[in-house]
């Protein structure tokens, strides 16, 4: 079960998503708990040479907060489910994905398109 965004994903996120709001970092392309936050107001961007902010599934759940609804669709008889993530208030479902953290970040890039995202 992936269970952080991969780099890709990590670096999209980055101009989306508040720093402080990562809870991992990326240093030179491994994932690593504890984003260096306070090292990162410290030296600015120049730090962002060495550390990527990567955000886990529980961080980004809490950005979802209970602004959503998660589906579970199990495939046939196999033990392969999907996840697909339905926003309250507005119409829009994420498609289906493997992992829910994949699902989640669907979510937060299109609430973002739509000026929707709250933080």
């Amino acid at each position: 079960m992936k269970s952080y965004v991969d780099l890709d994903q990590a670096r999209k996120l980055a101009e989306i998503l508040p720093l402080e709001s990562a809870d991992m970092c990326y240093i030179k392309g491994k994932a690593q708990l504890g984003f260096l936050y306070e090292e990162y107001k410290e030296f600015g961007d120049s730090i962002l040479q060495d550390y990527e902010p990567c955000w886990s599934l529980a961080s980004l759940l809490d950005i979802l907060k209970d602004n959503i609804k998660i589906e579970k669709t199990g495939l046939d008889q196999s033990d392969i489910f999907t996840y697909s993530i339905i926003g309250d208030g507005y119409d829009y479902k994420t498609h289906e994905h493997e992992e829910l953290i994949d699902a989640c970040y669907e979510m937060i890039v299109k609430l973002h398109e739509l000026n929707l995202l709250v933080l």
